[in-house]
């Protein structure tokens, strides 16, 4: 009877002790089944792009990754910061939960903001002159010469690559006379120049254009 008795009460503790388990790991935040993890997405990611390694680094220039969660899945930023601006690049990417990913623009910044890197807009969400932050100017065009600003940047832009694409990179968006609208800089204006003599020159010749466009930057 005693040996009945323990083992009666090695099983209750035992159903306890599962009970309660389970109860904790669904309050933990523990991925859903099928659900990836913010540390696999990102290694994930590592995995495809070699050189995502090194992320993050307190080497000069510093690296960080900063992560948002997706409803099905990760926003990943991988963000190479610098000492005399915020943000000198950044590489985004929307992981979702199949690991299929897609890129995500870059949007740079002038050298004066500050703020916290949004992986989700994969920009530097700057601070207003009252402290709050503003998201509402953003670029909103993924492909191409033709400057769009507003509040509504895209969240993932197709890996198809089109003419002055390369130019994207130094397009700025900011607030002006109240109005959301480019802002004019000396190295978008020289890249958008040379793509549009590269069109004007080779317009019926494909690789001749992109050919040209390679040395433009």
């Amino acid at each position: 009877m005693k040996k009945l008795a323990l083992i009666l009460g090695a099983i209750v503790i035992a159903l306890f002790c599962l009970v309660v388990g389970n109860w904790y790991f669904s309050k933990s935040g523990a991925p859903a089944t099928g659900a990836i993890s913010e540390t696999e997405a990102v290694d994930t990611l590592k995995t495809r792009f070699p050189e995502l390694k090194s992320y993050p680094s307190d080497n000069l220039p510093s690296k960080s990754v900063a992560t948002e969660k997706a409803d099905d899945g990760w926003y990943i930023a991988f963000v190479q910061e610098g000492s005399g601006v915020p943000v000198i690049d950044a590489q985004c990417f929307l992981i979702k939960n199949d690991k299929t990913f897609s890129r995500i623009n870059y949007v740079p910044q002038n050298n004066t903001v500050t703020g916290k890197f949004s992986a989700k807009e994969c920009m530097l969400i700057t601070n207003t002159d009252d402290g709050n932050v503003n998201s509402n100017c953003a670029l909103e065009t993924c492909h191409g010469l033709n400057i769009k600003c507003g509040a509504n940047p895209p969240e993932a832009c197709t890996m198809m690559y089109a003419i002055g694409d390369k130019c994207l990179q130094y397009a700025e968006c900011g607030i002006q006379n109240g109005e959301c609208q480019p802002i004019q800089n000396s190295q978008f204006t020289q890249c958008a120049s040379c793509v549009q003599n590269c069109i004007d020159t080779f317009a019926d010749d494909n690789i001749g254009l992109f050919e040209c466009e390679s040395n433009c930057n």
